[in-house]
């Protein structure tokens, strides 16, 4: 019977969540609830094999929104019948939110954000546009956190522009008890391929990620596209930074 006891009181334990929310916008390409600390400042710098990837800086207002601005690759491109490739895309994005347990105990947080792309460089589509509206919840429970929502995404090419269109969003991430700086993460999320009429496709990912440093960490996943077969399955290399403002110090009186 104490031995029953033992183990429930530690998976107990492992289950409480941390007593402020994690750091990151983004599984690899789902969003997540997390928002930074008010003043804080993120960064992502992201690459594949083939040269793709992303580069985002963002920055926390009060603690309950934050601010980005960055360029990627996850939109697909063409203006032909072959494979689109990946583009260059400017993207400015807000997110709002509330952070887990902050109006009821065992809430999660939430996030409402939109995106919008404002540049495309060295494609040859004419006036690629992508932009999404999305409602997300993420828990942590400890070993595991979780991630859910909607998606609305709208793309355009050549002056073709296609109506929003909902789609689901999920993302896990598994942190090991014996591996306390390691964790196993994988998402679902969708992008548009603009190949004629812009349509949409998921994305799946899966991959691990380490806290090399207590303000940095490094992954190492695996990306696979709807409308790419397996072998084009990119291998991408991404680094995250944040940087927290200091606590101010006490000022101590001579009186």
């Amino acid at each position: 019977m104490r031995a029953v006891i033992t183990v429930a009181a530690a998976l107990l334990a492992m289950a409480r969540p941390a007593a402020a929310d994690p750091v990151g916008a983004r599984v690899l390409t789902a969003p997540t609830a997390w928002l930074p600390a008010a003043g804080a400042a993120v960064a992502m710098l992201g690459v594949d094999q083939r040269g793709d990837g992303a580069a985002v800086i963002g920055y926390g207002l009060g603690g309950i929104a934050e601010v980005e601005l960055g360029a990627d690759t996850d939109v697909r491109g063409c203006a032909c019948d072959t494979r689109p490739s990946a583009i260059w895309l400017g993207r400015a994005a807000f997110r709002v939110g509330a952070r887990q347990d902050a109006w009821l105990r065992g809430m999660p947080a939430i996030a409402l954000g939109v995106r919008a792309s404002f540049a495309a460089r060295g494609h040859e589509v004419h006036e690629p546009r992508a932009s999404d509206a999305y409602l997300v919840a993420s828990r942590d429970l400890g070993v595991v956190r979780v991630h859910a929502g909607v998606d609305a995404l709208s793309a355009a090419v050549d002056g073709r522009r296609s109506p929003a269109r909902l789609r689901p969003l999920a993302g896990l991430e598994i942190h090991p008890p014996i591996y306390p700086r390691s964790s196993l993460i994988g998402d679902l999320a969708w992008t548009p391929a603009l190949a004629g009429v812009p349509t949409l496709g998921w994305a799946l990912g899966i991959g691990v990620r380490f806290q090399a440093l207590p303000w940095a960490s490094v992954e190492l996943a695996v990306r696979a596209r709807e409308h790419e077969d397996l072998g084009a399955s990119t291998v991408l290399l991404r680094v995250n930074a944040a940087w927290r403002p200091s606590a101010p110090r006490s000022r101590r009186s001579d009186r």
